[in-house]
C-alpha cells in the first residue's frame, strides 16, 4: 500500500488507497484518518463541532469555550463585529 502520512485533512490523498493496496493494510489507513479527523477537527466536547444549521438562517455560529451554538445577531450588541470568510 501506497500508505500517505497526513496529520491535517488538506494532506490526504485523492487516489489512496489503490484497488491494488493489500486489504491487510487497510487499518493502518483507517488509523491515519482518524488522526486527521482528531487534528482537523479537534474538540473535547462530545456535541457535534458544528451544529445544525436548519432553521438558524441570519444567525451567526458562536461558542461558550467547550461547545458551538448558534447566536443571534442584533444591532443594539455594544462592539459586536461579524467576520466572513470566503474560501475559494
Amino acid at each position: 500500500m501506497a500508505l500517505e502520512s497526513a496529520s491535517w485533512v488538506t494532506q490526504l490523498v485523492n487516489t489512496n488507497p489503490t484497488v491494488s493496496d493489500p486489504v491487510a493494510e487497510g487499518d493502518d489507513h483507517l488509523r491515519m484518518l482518524k488522526v486527521v479527523l482528531k487534528n482537523s477537527f479537534p474538540s473535547s466536547s462530545t456535541a457535534a463541532i458544528v451544529p445544525n444549521m436548519s432553521g438558524q438562517s441570519g444567525k451567526y455560529l458562536t461558542t461558550d469555550g467547550t461547545d458551538a451554538s448558534w447566536g443571534t445577531v442584533t444591532a443594539a450588541s455594544p462592539g459586536f463585529a461579524v467576520a466572513m470568510a470566503i474560501a475559494l
